[in-house]
């Protein structure tokens, strides 16, 4: 069997290294999942800073914990020996496998500690709070589970499962709860809305690796589908988030309704263009923009929030 890190650093990896392996372009998908529901808490008067920096701190290091994790669990069964995109640290090299294992581990214990954290501004029972911590542990188990270990379910084509949950109602539902609200029927929408274009995201990434991930057994969504059925389970992801977005705004706020619509037109620009993609490395160029975008959906709320009397 291959040595599957054939290239180890002997000198200790650069800043440079250890900052691409953060990825943080990844950030702005983490900071949607909560600057959405908490500006849609805002624009009724209910919102608390504090929860919402706190919220944004626990998701940022739960995605840094997934990237780096990502970074080693790719390396280790060989996923990222030929990738398209960005060259990744521990498969190049650039970074030792021990090295990253630490910082895994660092990683997960300051998310860890942040949600704990968070935790404490929770009202409720005993078994509400239980809850909670139960599923902040799942999410720091998922941010790893995802390519490492046996069974990484993100090569058995259940990422994008992954990301709807815990970018969607995960996200949405716990700030509620933070605040000490409920999810009614019509919070469904943006909950899953949000859920959905995170997936997006991965998705685009997937399109872009299909061919090699095929190649190295891992399984995602994208080689199960192909080319064209990513295609149409991308365009599925954006039609039925945007939709749950715009029928939750419609009844509720003539601005941000207005915003959302213009942002459909955007991504509607933007799928017109990813349907005319014909290289699998063309789908990196879009992944950007797509996470702008939900970005500045989230953002929306917060601007008619602070231009409000």
């Amino acid at each position: 069997m291959s040595d599957p890190f054939p290239k180890v650093p002997s000198t200790p990896a650069s800043p440079r290294a250890w900052l691409n392996a953060l990825r943080l372009r990844t950030l702005p998908l983490a900071a949607a999942a909560i600057l959405l529901p908490s500006g849609l808490l805002a624009l009724q008067g209910k919102v608390q800073f504090e929860i919402v920096g706190l919220a944004l701190l626990t998701a940022f290091l739960l995605q840094i914990l997934s990237n780096l994790a990502n970074d080693y669990g790719d390396a280790l069964s060989g996923a990222d020996r030929n990738r398209i995109g960005p060259a990744r640290m521990v498969a190049s090299g650039q970074i030792s496998p021990q090295s990253m294992r630490w910082d895994i581990l660092a990683a997960a214990a300051a998310a860890l500690a942040s949600g704990l954290t968070l935790l404490r501004h929770l009202q409720g029972t005993p078994k509400t709070y239980a809850l909670w911590l139960g599923l902040g542990l799942l999410a720091v188990a998922a941010a790893v589970r995802y390519t490492v270990g046996r069974r990484p379910y993100g090569y058995r084509g259940l990422g994008e499962v992954a990301v709807i949950l815990f970018f969607g109602p995960v996200a949405y539902a716990g700030i509620w709860a933070l605040h000490g609200r409920t999810l009614t029927t019509a919070d469904w929408g943006p909950a899953l809305g949000t859920g959905l274009l995170a997936a997006s995201v991965l998705n685009l990434n997937n399109l872009r690796d299909r061919e090699e991930d095929a190649q190295n057994n891992k399984i995602t969504l994208a080689v199960r589908l192909g080319d064209r059925g990513g295609r149409l389970w991308h365009s599925a992801l954006l039609g039925v988030g945007l939709l749950g977005l715009l029928l939750y705004a419609f009844p509720r706020s003539v601005p941000l309704t207005w915003g959302w619509a213009l942002m459909t037109l955007a991504y509607s620009s933007l799928l017109r263009r990813i349907w005319q993609v014909r290289e699998p490395a063309a789908y990196d160029a879009f992944l950007k923009p797509t996470a702008l975008y939900l970005l500045v959906m989230a953002l929306m709320p917060w601007i008619l929030y602070w231009r409000t009397p």
